[in-house]
């Protein structure tokens, strides 16, 4: 078993890999395999690691690299040329860490794998009550220019009472939603949510600024939930989806929104589509939704697999 030594100041578990896999927590550093770091401190967190011999187990899997540049710098900064690092990552580090080891995964995803399906934190629904679409829209913190707005259009589109609809400050909360570290984990989740409803509007993390993809629990929960779904984010996210194995539901619903770059534009398309969706009733969505929960669970295990054989290459 891999063998790690959490950095006493810079390891924040929630966001290190270690917490999907099995590993051996030491308290000597001299008896680790690697040393975990999993920090958003502006400081130079691989200081005291200098001259060691022991390689960097480095996380950094909840959020894209390129909006912090600025800690992100401080801390690679001090990293030696002569350390030997892993780096676990949404997107790339090329612009902080040059040609070390950098694994890209989907957090996210295997989160919502480790969750919902090992762990079994939280129920997901099989058979959801009545065959007509109601629709489940949690839409978190309303200072999102995909959130508010997006209320609003469902309201003047006169659909906001076909479903269930939950926006921080402007409805009555449906869900308790756990923060941790200033983070909202999404977990753990009312399934009776995903019973009394049976297909999902989602206003994802990025929409107007960040372009980067970005599913988070918010897709990979209605995923999970057999929850057909339309997205409120950034153009082309339907797209890059389906590139990761999932299927969509362009034979069902009108996803020509997902190729709109203007984004009051796309915002109005997604209210459409939805409007048109609720005509139908959810058993042709079935197969399709039963198809992406294997999805889900193919690629975690790929990605646990990715993770431990990068690890033992680099223990070697």
């Amino acid at each position: 078993m891999i063998k790690v030594y959490k950095h006493p100041k810079y390891f924040y578990e929630l966001e290190s890999v270690t917490r999907f896999i099995e590993v051996e927590y030491v308290d000597n550093i001299n008896k680790a395999d690697f040393i975990a770091i999993a920090s958003s401190h502006n400081e130079p967190v691989f200081e005291d690691s200098k001259g060691s011999t022991i390689p960097i187990l480095y996380s950094y899997i909840r959020e894209h690299p390129y909006e912090h540049d600025e800690y992100l710098k401080t801390q690679f900064d001090s990293l030696s040329p002569a350390q030997d690092i892993i780096i676990f990552s949404l997107s790339s580090f090329e612009k902080f860490a040059p040609g070390r080891k950098n694994v890209i995964i989907d957090q996210f995803e295997l989160d919502a794998y480790h969750r919902l399906f090992v762990n079994k934190e939280c129920k997901t629904i099989d058979n959801h009550i009545g065959s007509g679409l109601r629709y489940l829209f949690l839409g978190g913190k309303a200072n999102k220019n995909n959130r508010k707005p997006l209320y609003d259009l469902l309201v003047n589109a006169k659909i906001e009472s076909e479903g269930s609809c939950s926006l921080f400050g402007v409805t009555e909360a449906l869900d308790d939603i756990r923060v941790e570290n200033n983070h909202y984990l999404g977990y753990p989740y009312d399934d009776k949510l995903y019973r009394i409803t049976n297909f999902s509007l989602i206003a994802e993390t990025h929409f107007d600024g960040n372009q980067e993809f970005h599913p988070t629990e918010k897709t990979y929960r209605a995923i999970a939930n057999k929850h057909p779904f339309i997205v409120a984010s950034t153009p082309f996210f339907l797209s890059k989806l389906k590139h990761k194995g999932y299927r969509t539901f362009s034979n069902l619903i009108d996803e020509n929104y997902d190729f709109e770059k203007v984004h009051s534009k796309r915002l109005f398309q997604v209210v459409m589509a939805l409007k048109t969706a609720l005509r139908r009733d959810y058993t042709p969505f079935k197969s399709i939704a039963d198809y992406n929960v294997q999805v889900l669970k193919n690629n975690a295990v790929n990605t646990l697999y990715t993770i431990n054989n990068s690890l033992n290459n680099t223990k070697e």
